[in-house]
């Protein structure tokens, strides 16, 4: 699918790869949002993490009368979020592949706006800011890059996987996190894109991201959130990402999964990339365990 309808078209063929547990109470505004898109999707691959409410139905409903293809994969095992994801994202075939949570409700423009900025055949993460609302609908903030640099933190440090696309050569690239690694696929794209220059932030809000008790991510960082940066400080954004997120207990088991894929592919794409995120990795990891020993 993805070399004719490209070819036809001129345009990057874009996919759309959700994973779901539960997600009745939201998900038909979350489709209704994806369907009223000014423009569509080639593919949606929704993979089911074994829900026990009525998500299979509302998601096969919807495939029915879409004008693209939806395939919904249900009947494995659980997976959890970011495996959940990984499957989904790993089923789809198109030049750009966008992440969906089952919860939110995307602007009408967004898969119109990203692709404009995609260039094809280039490794490439894009991510753009969006709004932040209640259970209820509520406006909570109306820029999460505003709230952030309120904070005192850049873009950079927005790892979302609702406002983040992969280009296919970034997932041929780097691969995606094996499948015993705890880390996270939206922060395996974020760190990994960061570091190589492979990021580009885009400042239009182009979802309204839904905070609830279910969320399986709801975090927002704080100065509090910090381990050994300090705002002002000059950190950089590689630093600030490995800061904020890759702590204890996960210290060891993330480290590992990122030294792995950089000796794997990140010297033979840039080796002095690489060993910067090698240096930022090791210094974060021997900080944490003096600081355990000392405490």
């Amino acid at each position: 699918m993805r070399s004719w309808r490209s070819a036809i078209t001129g345009r990057p063929s874009l996919s759309v790869a959700m994973a779901t547990y539960n997600g009745e109470r939201y998900l038909p505004d979350m489709l209704e949002s994806l369907a009223a898109q000014t423009r569509r999707p080639d593919e949606m691959v929704v993979r089911d993490d074994g829900s026990e409410d009525g998500t299979v139905g509302i998601v096969q409903a919807f495939a029915r009368r879409m004008p693209f293809r939806v395939e919904v994969i249900t009947g494995g095992p659980r997976l959890g979020y970011a495996q959940n994801f990984v499957a989904a994202s790993g089923a789809c075939s198109g030049e750009v592949v966008f992440f969906a949570d089952q919860d939110d409700t995307w602007r009408p423009a967004k898969l119109a706006t990203v692709a404009q900025h995609v260039r094809r055949r280039t490794p490439l993460a894009l991510f753009h800011d969006f709004t932040l609302q209640g259970a209820d609908g509520a406006r909570i903030a109306s820029s999460y890059y505003d709230l952030l640099a309120d904070r005192g933190f850049p873009p950079a440090v927005a790892l979302k996987g609702c406002s983040m696309a992969v280009t296919r050569a970034f997932i041929d690239l780097w691969g995606w996190p094996p499948a015993d690694s705890p880390v996270s696929h939206d922060f395996w794209v974020a760190l990994l894109a960061t570091a190589f220059g492979q990021r580009r932030n885009l400042r239009d809000p182009l979802i309204d991201h839904r905070l609830h008790g279910d969320n399986a991510s709801g975090w927002i960082p704080e100065e509090s959130s910090r381990a050994f940066t300090v705002a002002g400080d000059g950190a950089g954004p590689s630093r600030l990402l490995i800061d904020l997120v890759i702590k204890p207990p996960r210290l060891h088991a993330w480290t590992r999964t990122f030294l792995d894929v950089l000796d794997r592919r990140g010297d033979a794409l840039d080796a002095e990339a690489a060993q910067r995120l090698r240096h930022l990795l090791g210094v974060n990891r021997s900080r944490h365990r003096a600081q355990r020993r000392d405490g």
